[in-house]
């Protein structure tokens, strides 16, 4: 006997920072996104950089135990004119890259343009053209008070957008059948399969 598998995916997307990281939590079904939880991890310019990890990677892990994604999306660091910010992100990628391998959680990087061309279709799309694609593709808008950091949430929803549509999406139309659309998170099509509801995380 055959089933209808539906793919069910959670995608945790990151932009990277010290400052301010952006995070972006999206489910894919094989047909649609939907964005679960989006906000941001800030650190305080007043403590110390040791410090400043730390928090980093306590609260990525809680958001990863909270959320359980199958897979961390995060944007590679590309360039910085400035080699101390440079070097402060790529650190703070560190702990980030630690705190899924510590919750076993599989992590994939993209380049900007990669990110830029799967959202927009543009590999050089500006920021407000990258904004304006995330609130059609997930219907989401500033929260009050927090516009300034609008644009890192939005990134980092981009970066999961990026990875559901060229690892997710693109199996539905190459697949002959449904039955031969790849199952991500089997625990959750199982359920589907029984017809058991399943609970986010």
């Amino acid at each position: 006997m055959s089933y209808d598998i539906i793919v069910l995916m959670i995608i945790l997307g990151i932009d990277p920072g010290t400052a301010t990281i952006g995070v972006g939590v999206v489910e894919c079904n094989g047909e649609n996104l939907s964005a679960l939880h989006f906000g941001w991890i800030e650190t305080s310019k007043d403590d110390s950089p040791g410090k400043r990890l730390a928090q980093i990677h306590s609260q990525m892990r809680a958001l990863l135990q909270t959320h359980k994604p199958d897979v961390l999306a995060i944007e590679r660091l590309f360039f910085f004119a400035n080699h101390k910010t440079a070097m402060a992100v790529s650190e703070s990628i560190g702990v980030i890259k630690l705190a899924a391998e510590s919750e076993r959680v599989k992590v994939v990087s993209f380049a900007p343009l990669e990110i830029k061309y799967s959202v927009c279709g543009n590999g050089k799309a500006d920021k407000e053209a990258v904004k304006k694609s995330v609130r059609q593709l997930l219907k989401v808008r500033s929260p009050k008070k927090k516009k300034t950091h609008f644009d890192d949430l939005c990134d980092a929803l981009a970066v999961a957008i990026c990875y559901a549509k060229k690892e997710i999406l693109p199996q539905k139309v190459n697949s002959d059948s449904p039955v031969a659309r790849p199952v991500y998170n089997k625990k959750r099509a199982k359920a589907k399969r029984k017809g058991v509801k399943e609970v986010n995380g």
